[in-house]
């Protein structure tokens, strides 16, 4: 990562600039005049700040590659046949020229928003007292758990199978903005770094607006500047934090623990109204309907371009070679033949324009009334996940049962039968849940499954393993070390 690091001048200037790290200057005495100049106030450090989440926001990350793009391909969510231009990175060819060149760019962006995190942070560090304790607090905390997230999702990327040895190395862990290479972690040794910075940032948020205002407003005395108050939900906040948490530490194999976050996570959203699972009618609304389930995210990301990118993958006018669809009988197994699954209908339709006879996706496609706080966000964190982890890890079946039976009861679905099973049905939840959102191939790597059902064929699983499942490091990060 040498080659990144030498040409980063000050990170924190990425609020302004969406470039890579190779575009960087080298750091010169006037950065630090620079930095003053950004700093002398909280406008110029709410910049800074809000530019951390445009490069979450960027199509290398969760803008794309992370969500709907690269690892949905991996977790076999769409049909890549042999013409498709993608059909390399459905066969885990990670040696070949666009899986390669795909994973570089994410593995170098990932890196260089740590970098910038760990830059804002020393900076706010440096000019403490330009903002309030309380909001310096929310600042750091936000930023350390950015850190962490992308942290963990390169180790679920990039890492070992946690599952069968977490001794194997993983990734290296950067908590200060350095400019030299850190070493190559195990997977366990990383897990605990990441564990570590999400605890710290939890006792930063302990008093984040969240809790006792929501998402879009406030009323406490944070209204002076309503940048730290107000949409909530569009932040690395104390619950989005939480679930995170949550979803660690079940990737960690500690299910007592993933328990525990989940559950209050379920029980504070229990205890407001500001998390309400979203209606039927708001979902299937035919003018504007909210097929993200806005109203149980805890924290989604909002991304101007996201229509954009809607039409580069899924548009029913691309042809065969380009678009992003799955075949219509895997769908329909997925969704169990039941459009009263308002997952399904309002996401997934046959289009009327484009000849297509296959369903496409319209999860992310723009509705027509601009004012809906839904547009352009892609969820990252959400009740649902909340409900998943809390079955999967319950010690007694049927109260497995009983949380995913809610889960159905809110995507209008009737309940489970008491003689489920209880592995086989949250699996068959995360493949309904998380279409667009990046998080099926993650789970099948987290249980070490060793079939997964092809996306390109009509029938029949693709064999899984360690081939599979681990990305290889870049290049020019096994070089340097």
């Amino acid at each position: 990562m040498n080659q990144y690091f030498n040409k980063i001048a000050l990170s924190i200037l990425i609020a302004f600039s969406a470039v890579s790290c190779s575009n960087f200057l080298d750091v010169v005495p006037q950065d630090k005049i620079l930095e003053s100049q950004i700093f002398k106030d909280e406008a110029g450090m709410q910049n800074v700040h809000n530019g951390l989440y445009m490069m979450l926001a960027s199509d290398e990350l969760y803008g794309r590659q992370l969500t709907m793009d690269a690892v949905d391909i991996l977790g076999q969510q769409y049909n890549m046949p042999a013409s498709h231009t993608k059909t390399k990175m459905a066969l885990y060819a990670y040696a070949e020229a666009n899986p390669k060149k795909v994973f570089t760019e994410i593995w170098q962006k990932a890196f260089t928003t740590i970098l910038s995190a760990n830059k804002f942070l020393e900076s706010l560090e440096e000019h403490s007292g330009i903002a309030s304790p309380e909001k310096a607090n929310l600042l750091r905390g936000e930023a350390i758990a950015i850190r962490a997230m992308l942290h963990f999702d390169m180790l679920r990327l990039y890492g070992p199978i946690y599952k069968v040895d977490p001794s194997m190395p993983s990734i290296p862990y950067y908590d200060a903005p350095v400019t030299s290479n850190n070493p190559i972690l195990s997977a366990k040794d990383a897990m605990s770094k990441i564990l570590a910075d999400i605890d710290a940032a939890l006792t930063l948020l302990q008093k984040d607006p969240i809790l006792t205002t929501g998402k879009y407003k406030a009323t406490n005395d944070y209204d002076a500047n309503p940048y730290y108050s107000q949409n909530r939900g569009m932040r690395m906040n104390y619950l989005a934090v939480k679930c995170l948490k949550a979803r660690v530490l079940l990737y960690a194999g500690d299910k007592t623990g993933a328990s525990t976050a989940a559950n209050e996570v379920i029980t504070f959203a229990k205890s407001t109204t500001f998390f309400p699972w979203t209606s039927f009618l708001d979902a299937t609304n035919s003018a504007n309907p909210d097929k993200i389930f806005s109203s149980e995210n805890f924290f989604a990301l909002s991304d101007y371009t996201l229509y954009k990118t809607q039409e580069d993958l899924f548009d029913s006018k691309l042809g065969d070679a380009m678009i992003y669809s799955p075949l219509l009988n895997r769908l329909n197994t997925v969704f169990e033949s039941n459009d009263n699954d308002y997952r399904s209908l309002p996401s997934w339709k046959i289009p009327v324009v484009g000849g297509k006879t296959q369903k496409t996706f319209f999860k992310y496609a723009d509705v027509p009334d601009s004012r809906m706080v839904f547009r352009l966000q892609i969820p990252m964190f959400k009740l649902s996940e909340m409900y998943l982890i809390a079955a999967e890890t319950a010690t007694v079946p049927a109260d497995g049962i009983a949380l995913l039976n809610t889960l159905r009861y809110n995507r209008g679905l009737t309940n489970l039968a008491a003689t489920a099973v209880l592995a086989t049905e949250v699996t068959k939840e995360y493949r309904k849940e998380f279409m667009g959102e990046g998080q099926l191939f993650f789970y099948y790597k987290r249980n070490n499954t060793t079939a997964i059902p092809n996306g390109s064929a009509a029938s029949g699983n693709i064999a899984m393993g360690a081939l599979q499942y681990v990305v290889p490091l870049p290049d020019a990060e096994i070089n340097f070390q």
